[in-house]
């Protein structure tokens, strides 16, 4: 049965970013052309200010509340964000933490190049200079070194959201993942998928390599798992409590050995439902 909170909540985000592209974020385009640090500067809280919609409708008409275990984020700390995809809208909830935690305005997430067309969401989320990617390393590596230039051009601190896996836990994926796996000589997963770490490892690289963007002496990773198979729904099926245990890293090891360790404490903190 289709809950009218999942309505509600769909149709409001849609028709918020509609219009909060043109009215909010079309204005200012502009100034892109003219000053691109003043214009990333203005747009990063204008979408910042955006954001507490999503965060406010969770918490107030789902009753979602979100809990970090483990370390703590650093307030603009310049980090990447790696996290498992267990859905398809569990980077929603990230919001919730870093709206507490961290800055909402800092955050850009690594996204499929399919959703960049979509009408308000897809608009708001180029404004907002989100990461699109085609999965196929030969089309997406210069664009990669192009956004992290970018990033660094206009010395702008930068929290990336990456999802190794590349997709979100699915019957299909997962039975990819074990036959890669298999193919490999590799542990097969249950609750997690093998990540793709070639994008993974060439981003925190870049990172550290990118002296003129630091505003510290390190990148850090922060793993966080998240736990629910089935977290939001259009139906009345919800989860009102999501545990997010929070691993962070320095990036002093290398790249592989860091995303196998996460892999490995995923497996150890995620439990079917």
């Amino acid at each position: 049965m289709v809950s009218w909170k999942g309505i509600y909540f769909i149709l409001t985000l849609f028709w918020g970013s509609f219009f909060g592209s043109i009215f909010m974020l079309g204005p200012f385009l502009p100034l892109m052309f003219v000053n691109p640090s003043w214009y990333r500067w203005i747009n990063n809280r204008l979408v910042a200010t955006w954001l507490t919609l999503p965060v406010a409708l969770l918490e107030t008409i789902f009753g979602v509340k979100v809990i970090i275990t483990g370390d703590a984020f650093v307030p603009g700390e310049r980090s990447v964000i790696i996290m498992n995809h267990r859905t398809r809208m569990d980077w929603m909830f990230l919001w919730n933490c870093l709206m507490r935690y961290s800055y909402l305005r800092l955050e850009k997430i690594c996204l499929k190049a399919s959703l960049k067309s979509v009408p308000g969401f897809g608009w708001a989320m180029q404004a907002a200079a989100y990461i699109f990617i085609h999965r196929k390393w030969k089309d997406d590596k210069s664009h990669f070194e192009d956004m992290i230039g970018y990033f660094c051009d206009i010395r702008e601190p930068l929290q990336l959201l990456i999802f190794p896996e590349g997709t979100d836990l699915t019957e299909n994926s997962k039975a990819r993942s074990n036959d890669f796996a298999e193919k490999n000589g590799l542990q097969k997963y249950e609750y997690v998928l093998h990540p793709r770490t070639t994008g993974f490892t060439f981003v925190v690289d870049r990172l550290r390599e990118a002296k003129v963007c630091r505003r510290g002496k390190h990148t850090c990773l922060q793993w966080l798992s998240f736990p629910a198979q089935k977290v939001l729904h259009l139906t009345t099926r919800s989860r009102s409590h999501l545990f997010f245990p929070l691993v962070r890293w320095l990036t002093r090891r290398s790249c592989q050995s860091t995303c196998k360790a996460c892999i490995n404490t995923t497996c150890r903190v995620i439990r079917p439902l």
